[in-house]
């Protein structure tokens, strides 16, 4: 049962838990509130929380700036209309793909959210990175969801940093004497470096190379892991 309701109060109790008090959009008949109790007595049920906000300018500078470099990677980089067809293209596959309705990245439009403007940036990426489309503008300053695009260059052995062929770097050091291929790395911070990135990791530092690149290593479940065909 889905009932449309809104958010009309938030408080946090003695033991630090968060109560909302919320107004549903029509009353639930108690035979049904009954009907949904289980063997102790208790009604539980799915809160989904609406985006109302509408994307955001950097957004749009961003997935304009994606359109820009898969027109390089596939045309001659000058057609307004290659830009346009582009864009209808990559909205099309990823709306199929999502399963949701078609959208427009105008803030007029008011049809796409700051969360589906992160997923689409998040896809865009994916797609740039799958097909070896270069950026024009560093990776990392087009991120949106930071522990999936470090997987994904994980997954894809592509440098987090400058997207060079790349290989696993243990951020969190495994240990002098201890043999890769028995630890176990879902416990270990993991960032796919180059070369380059990988010797500057260590002549610097992982705490400043993190604060210069502004970002952390991953840890991965085991199904990542396993995806991810590392040997050590």
């Amino acid at each position: 049962m889905n009932i449309y309701s809104e958010v009309t109060g938030n408080r946090t109790n003695d033991k630090g838990e968060q109560l909302l008090t919320i107004k549903l959009d029509k009353n639930i008949p108690g035979y049904m509130l009954e009907r949904y109790l289980d063997e102790n007595g208790q009604l539980s049920g799915e809160f989904t929380l609406f985006d109302n906000r509408i994307i955001t300018a950097p957004q749009r500078k961003k997935i304009h700036a994606i359109f820009g470099d898969i027109v390089k990677a596939t045309g001659d980089g000058k057609s307004d209309y290659d830009i346009e067809s582009i864009k209808y293209d990559m909205k099309l596959i990823f709306c199929e793909q999502e399963k949701i309705k078609m959208f427009s990245l105008s803030e007029k439009s008011k049809t796409c959210t700051v969360t589906l403007a992160s997923q689409f940036i998040t896809f865009l990426l994916d797609f740039c990175m799958e097909y070896k489309i270069g950026l024009t503008v560093p990776p990392l300053s087009l991120v949106e969801d930071i522990k999936h695009y470090l997987i994904k260059c994980l997954h894809e052995r592509q440098c987090a940093i400058c997207w060079e062929h790349g290989e696993v770097h243990h951020v969190d050091t495994v240990g002098a004497g201890r043999d890769r291929k028995h630890i176990d790395h879902t416990k270990h911070e993991l960032m796919c470096l180059c070369r380059t990135h990988h010797q500057e990791s260590h002549t610097i530092g992982q705490i400043t190379f993190a604060k210069k690149h502004h970002v952390l290593g991953v840890v991965m479940n085991d199904e990542q892991f396993k995806k991810l065909k590392y040997k050590g």
